[in-house]
């Protein structure tokens, strides 16, 4: 592919999306991105940053809908949409939603010729070991052990197994139906949790008459460290975000499949306790040190171990992932500048 290739991308309007086109244009690409209806002016106002180099169209049914010209001159693929935990009203339609909605972005893709496929999935497709604080070491072979059965048959199940069977399933789905295509060049992304500041499109954070806090996705996480409530415990799994969208790009350009085997790339960054975070922060931005509550300097019960090898991201994509404390601070320093901006507005966004 060419720098100059056109690359569509799903979900731009997102946390993640925003970083995937601003990798995308850097790398030299043009980018034809995705978003509901409602939000296409916004957004062509938001990416107007990157001139011509990007241009937003609408999709509102990414299960149903049928767009063939959203393909048209299309050399490349990132599926970067999904739904968010809990957002459907039962774990059968979010399972669909999730599945049937990514089968329809890459079955249209095919169909319009285009061969090379990225995919964002999760580490929770991988493993959720550190959920019960057991950190065994995983590779790209493994998958959490779950089932659209088990998880229907449960009427009790609770979102967050829900939302690892859309992971698992979806994925499983998109390369059940590349080895039925082997002409696809299918490359899958698999990180944790991710943080880092917000691309220059990202606008959503801070536009409105209200502040919504799903507009910086898991990045509230981390603000939990810096707010009066400590509204999130921190997982202690993370990722930068802006590795995630370098990946997906330079997955363009990977070697194929028949000389490096099934691309399904984990990520990940420094496992680290909260304590430490917390430490980190305090120490590096100390005007910030009084904002931590002491129940974000608690050590977890058990010692964080690394779980994620970084091996396949280095050898297939060439990338080493971006220090935790990089991530971390730059973070921190975007949140505080959020903080700001509303604050000028005469809103305290601390305190939701």
């Amino acid at each position: 592919m060419s720098q100059k290739s056109l690359v569509l991308v799903t979900g731009v309007s997102g946390y993640l999306g925003s970083h995937v086109i601003n990798q995308l244009v850097i790398a030299g690409y043009r980018v034809r991105g995705t978003v509901r209806s409602a939000k296409v002016p916004d957004n062509k106002k938001a990416f107007a940053v990157y001139g011509d180099a990007v241009e937003i169209i609408a999709w509102d049914d990414l299960v149903h809908g049928t767009h063939p010209e959203a393909f048209k001159g299309v050399d490349a693929v990132i599926h970067v949409a999904a739904p968010l935990v809990g957002r459907e009203a039962t774990a059968e339609l979010a399972i669909s939603v999730s599945v049937d909605g990514s089968l329809n972005i890459i079955r249209q893709a095919e169909q319009a010729g285009i061969k090379n496929f990225g995919y964002v999935s999760s580490v929770v497709a991988v493993t959720m070991g550190f959920a019960q604080g057991q950190f065994t070491p995983v590779t790209d072979q493994d998958w959490v052990p779950i089932t659209k059965e088990t998880v229907l048959s449960n009427k009790d199940t609770d979102k967050m197994t829900v939302y690892v069977a859309e992971k698992v399933l979806s994925e499983r789905a998109v390369w059940e139906f590349v080895d039925q295509h082997p002409h696809i060049e299918l490359a899958t992304v698999n990180p944790p949790f991710f943080f880092g500041p917000f691309a220059p499109g990202h606008r959503s954070p801070f536009e409105g008459n209200t502040f919504n806090a799903q507009s910086i996705s898991t990045t509230d996480m981390l603000w939990g460290l810096i707010k009066p409530s400590g509204a999130h415990p921190l997982a202690p799994c993370l990722v930068d975000v802006r590795d995630v969208a370098r990946a997906l790009v330079a997955a363009l350009k990977a070697p194929p499949t028949s000389e490096v085997g099934r691309k399904r790339i984990l990520l990940s960054g420094e496992w680290r306790q909260l304590a430490e975070i917390a430490e980190l922060v305090a120490t590096k931005r100390p005007e910030l040190a009084s904002r931590i509550p002491a129940s974000q300097k608690t050590e977890l019960p058990v010692k964080v171990k690394p779980m994620v090898d970084n091996t396949r991201l280095k050898e297939i994509l060439g990338l080493e992932v971006t220090p935790w404390e990089t991530t971390v601070l730059d973070t921190i320093d975007a949140l505080v500048n959020l903080e700001k901006e509303w604050k000028a507005r005469g809103v305290d966004i601390t305190a939701q």
